[in-house]
């Protein structure tokens, strides 16, 4: 709880910094958390899956960060328009942390069957988001 805090902290004092920096700070810390504890019935595929799954929010991340940066697009996610609008684009990199965690915890609750049941769904979703981005031309670059 306490590194959460510290952590979303962080990410509003700095949200002035350039979000491609936020973005692989956030990226890292996430990795690093999650990766270090794996209960001990995490096989190599969980692990795996949990780590394919971290690539795809990540690139979502991006992806949002990119519609945020354009006039062209519109974020249709109203958890992170709020959000944008009270805090600013610092809230784009800790909202996918978040879920990032949250995709952990639920994942760590589970008998190893349903783990990768539930990772597997979650990148079908991803992957189809990031997709369906990438087909109305969002870009994975940094715009700022």
């Amino acid at each position: 709880m306490y590194v959460g805090c510290v952590y979303g902290w962080l990410v509003f004092a700095i949200r002035n910094i350039i979000v491609k920096k936020i973005i692989i700070l956030n990226s890292i810390f996430v990795f690093i958390f999650c990766s270090s504890s794996f209960s001990g019935n995490w096989d190599k595929t969980d692990k795996v899956l949990f780590s394919a799954f971290s690539a795809t929010m990540a690139i979502d991340c991006v992806q949002t960060n990119y519609i945020f940066s354009s006039d062209k697009f519109y974020e249709h996610n109203p958890i992170i328009k709020s959000g944008i609008k009270e805090i600013g684009t610092g809230f784009i990199p800790l909202y996918f942390g978040v879920c990032t965690l949250g995709g952990w915890y639920a994942s760590n609750k589970l008998k190893s069957r349903n783990r990768k049941i539930l990772l597997s769904a979650l990148i079908l979703l991803e992957t189809i988001v990031i997709v369906d981005n990438k087909n109305k031309g969002v870009g994975l670059n940094f715009k700022f």
